[in-house]
């Protein structure tokens, strides 16, 4: 599992464009999107349970944790672009640049990530 945050000043400047290449990378291997508002405890709960389920997973993916508060106009342009409402927190599953699932809040861990993912 590949793990994407995003912070340097280089990588913030053409935020705008990350869906694309989020989209772009999930032909090459799954991408899983999660929308994080570290303002919120149940976000963090939730990520903190997801992380282990992704650590049982046996095959190659992205996991890029969205902050949406430094990130909005990525969480909004994923939105709009992928027709998906915005929620947080949020997953996205992205394959052969599809969202094949979703879900938010507590479902996200009903996710078979594994079905998913391999």
């Amino acid at each position: 599992m590949n793990w994407f945050f995003k912070k340097k000043k280089e990588e913030l400047e053409h935020t705008n464009d990350l869906h694309k290449e989020y989209i772009e990378l999930s032909y090459e291997q799954p991408q899983v999107l999660f929308k994080h508002s570290h303002k919120c405890g149940t976000s963090t709960w939730v990520l903190r349970e997801f992380k282990q389920m992704l650590d049982s997973v046996d095959c190659s993916f992205d996991f890029v944790l969205i902050n949406v508060f430094d990130k909005r106009s990525l969480s909004n342009e994923l939105a709009r672009v992928l027709e998906i409402p915005h929620q947080s927190p949020q997953v996205l599953v992205l394959k052969n640049g599809k969202v094949v699932d979703h879900a938010s809040h507590g479902d996200i861990l009903q996710l078979n990530v594994t079905q998913l993912l391999c």
